[in-house]
């Protein structure tokens, strides 16, 4: 629960939320679809639950929040003035709170929680199911764990699906919509912004607790 302090105001300058969002929103959009398989059109009754999944609590201060997006707002002024920042390193606590405060990121509040462990992004969801046009699905929920494999090369992101579990049962990926099986941050280049800002990127690093963005070095 993000412990209220005043509002956090929305800053501009943090394109890096909205490339990490991309990690993130990946998820949702591996779920989203995977709801309109043909495979779950029979057994999404049968897969869902009836009271959402206890997803990690989050205790944080809206001081901490406005802090890290000021952190994100500064390694992204830099890229955009073209000098080369310190690496930016995220710890699962911080992404989690980017999550409940910057507003790009609003869908996946309450819904999403990030950890990280050696190479891998997992994403544990509790996805309503109001939203569908069904009245049997009101009150039920998806839940689930998705791990995802992330890298960055030569300025392009790759976020690939590695595994996915609802329920407790592994779904085979064959299952899967052919969408889920490749890269799941291809629309991250639609906005020329986001597409700019990933050039000056050189590695995204994942591992134990914390993500690492690290920029190019000087040309």
């Amino acid at each position: 629960m993000l412990m209220s302090e005043g509002p956090v105001k929305k800053r501009r300058g943090c394109c890096f939320c909205g490339c990490f969002g991309l990690l993130v929103l990946g998820l949702l959009a591996a779920v989203g679809l995977f709801l309109g398989a043909r495979y779950l059109a029979d057994q999404l009754m049968t897969l869902s639950d009836p009271a959402p999944s206890a997803l990690p609590k989050l205790e944080a201060s809206s001081a901490l929040a406005a802090s890290l997006q000021e952190r994100i707002k500064a390694f992204a002024k830099a890229l955009d003035s073209g000098a080369t920042p310190e690496p930016l390193t995220l710890t699962e606590q911080e992404v989690n709170v980017l999550i409940a405060s910057v507003p790009e990121l609003h869908p996946l509040k309450n819904i999403l929680y990030i950890s990280f462990g050696s190479g891998q992004i997992k994403g544990q969801v509790s996805l309503p199911l109001d939203r569908l046009p069904l009245s049997r699905f009101r009150g039920r929920y998806l839940n689930g764990t998705a791990t995802f494999k992330t890298s960055l090369d030569n300025g392009v992101l790759i976020v690939t699906l590695d595994s996915l579990q609802v329920k407790g049962q592994q779904l085979p990926k064959s299952a899967l919509p052919r969408f889920l099986q490749g890269n799941l941050a291809n629309d991250a280049y639609r906005n020329p912004q986001t597409a700019l800002t990933m050039r000056k990127l050189e590695k995204i690093e994942v591992s134990e607790g914390r993500v690492t963005v690290k920029p190019k070095p000087p040309e």
